[in-house]
C-alpha cells in the first residue's frame, strides 16, 4: 500500500502539469509521428501519373484501361502534350506518357517505323521505373499480337485485334505476391531508436526526483517513518513504470491507428518488447539514483550514459556498420537487445524466438534494480 502511494505520488510529480505531460507523453508522440512522415507510412501510395492518348485505334485505350486496374497508379488525363509537361515541372505527376496519333494503325499496317510512346519524367524515382518498364511490357506484347495478325493475312485485322486485346484484359492467368516479411520498414529503426531516446529520458528525470528528495531532506523524513527500504524502492520504481507504460502505449497508439504506420508486427508484441526494455531501463536508473549524490551530476548524466548508451545500441544507425569490438560492446547495453527485437519481430519471428532477449532485458532490470534498491537512501549529508 506505501508503494501505492510513492508511486502515485510520482506519477502526479512527473506528468501531473502540463510541462510533464508535454515532455513525457506528447513529444514522443510527435517526434516519432515526425520520423514517420519523413521516412513514410510504411504504406503503398499510388504515384501519380499524366497520359495524353492520341491513338485512335484498340491499342492506345487497351494501354490506358491496363495502367487503370493497377493500384500503384493514379492516371489522369492531360488535355494535350504542354499540360502534360508542366504537371510533370511541377512536380504534380511523378511521371507521364504519350501515345502518339495513329499507333494502332501503324502496328496492324506492319510499319517499321512504329511512333514511339513518349515517356516524360523529372527525376527517376520507384514509380516512374516501374511506369517505364509496364509500357516497355505492354508496347512488346501489343506488338507481337499485331505481328501475328498481319502474318496471318485475314481481313478484319482492328476488329480481331481489338478482340484480342479483350481477351488480354481478362486477366485468365493470374499470379499471388507472397510477402514472406524478410525485410522491416526503414522506417521502423529510427522510429523505434527515438521511442528510445524518450524512454532513456526517464533515467535522468526518476534520478532528478530522489536527489530532489535528498535535498528537500524528504527522502530522510521517508525513511524515519514505518515504511521499510523495499517498499520506498518499489513505489518509485512503480510510479517511473506506469510513466513509460503510458507513454509506450499512445506512441505505439497514435503512430499505428492515428497515422495508420505499419511496424510489421503486431501491437501486443511490440509492447511487450517495449515495456522488457522499459524494466531495464528503469533498473539503471534505481543504480544511479542510489549512486548519486548531487543534483549538479544530474546534467552530465544524460551526455556520458543515456547519450552513448543509444549510440552503441543502433538507435541512430545499425549495429552492423560498426566496428567488431565495438559490435560486442554493443551486447552489453539493453538498447542494442530491443532493436535486435523489434527487427527480429518485424521479419517474420515470434515472442518464442526471442527468449534470450527477454531474459538479457530482465536480467538488467532485476540486478541494477536491486542493486540500486539496496543503495537507495538518504545521504549521510544532505545537500542543502
Amino acid at each position: 500500500m506505501n508503494s501505492l502511494i510513492i508511486a502515485a505520488n510520482l506519477t502526479k510529480r512527473t506528468i501531473g502539469n502540463w510541462k510533464g505531460m508535454l515532455l513525457y507523453i506528447f513529444m514522443p508522440a510527435l517526434a516519432v509521428s515526425l520520423i514517420i512522415g519523413l521516412l513514410g507510412s510504411g504504406g503503398q501510395q499510388a504515384v501519380a501519373i499524366y497520359y495524353v492518348n492520341a491513338d485512335e485505334g484498340a491499342a492506345g485505350a487497351h494501354m490506358i484501361r491496363e495502367l487503370s486496374r493497377n493500384a500503384k497508379y493514379e492516371l489522369t488525363e492531360a488535355g494535350d502534350a504542354d499540360k502534360l509537361k508542366q504537371a510533370v515541372i511541377g512536380r504534380k505527376a511523378a511521371a507521364a506518357f504519350v501515345i502518339p496519333s495513329g499507333y494502332t494503325a501503324a502496328l496492324l499496317a506492319g510499319k517499321t517505323d512504329i511512333p514511339k510512346i513518349r515517356h516524360y519524367e523529372l527525376t527517376m524515382s520507384e514509380g516512374s521505373y516501374s511506369l517505364r518498364i509496364a509500357l516497355d511490357q505492354m508496347t512488346g506484347r501489343i506488338r507481337s499480337s499485331a505481328e501475328l495478325l498481319t502474318s496471318a493475312g485475314a481481313g478484319g485485322r482492328e476488329a480481331a485485334f481489338a478482340r484480342m486485346l479483350e481477351e488480354t484484359e481478362k486477366h485468365r492467368i493470374t499470379y499471388t505476391l507472397t510477402d514472406y516479411g524478410w525485410y522491416e520498414n526503414p522506417a521502423l529503426a529510427l522510429a523505434t531508436g527515438i521511442m528510445i531516446l524518450f524512454i532513456m529520458a526517464l533515467i535522468g528525470h526518476s534520478v532528478a526526483v530522489i536527489v530532489e528528495d535528498r535535498r528537500q531532506h524528504t527522502m530522510m523524513r521517508m525513511y524515519a517513518a514505518p515504511v521499510r527500504a523495499s517498499e520506498i524502492a518499489l513505489g518509485n520504481f512503480l510510479g517511473s513504470f506506469l510513466v513509460g507504460l503510458l507513454q509506450i502505449v499512445i506512441v505505439l497508439a497514435f503512430t499505428r491507428f492515428a497515422l495508420g504506420f505499419d511496424y510489421g508486427l503486431s501491437f501486443g508484441s511490440h509492447l511487450l518488447v517495449m515495456l522488457a526494455f522499459l524494466f531495464a531501463v528503469l533498473g539503471i536508473a534505481s543504480t544511479i539514483a542510489g549512486l548519486v549524490r548531487h543534483s549538479e551530476n544530474i546534467g552530465a548524466l544524460q551526455s556520458m550514459i543515456s547519450t552513448p548508451m543509444c549510440m552503441l545500441g543502433g538507435c541512430f544507425w545499425p549495429v552492423s556498420i560498426m566496428p567488431e569490438f565495438m559490435q560486442k560492446v554493443a551486447s552489453f547495453v539493453p538498447q542494442s537487445w530491443v532493436m535486435d527485437a523489434v527487427k527480429r519481430l518485424a521479419t517474420g519471428q515470434g515472442i518464442s524466438d526471442l527468449a534470450l532477449h527477454f531474459v538479457v532485458l530482465l536480467l538488467f532490470g532485476f540486478v541494477l534494480g536491486g542493486f540500486g534498491a539496496a543503495v537507495l537512501g538518504p545521504a549521510s549529508q544532505e545537500s542543502g
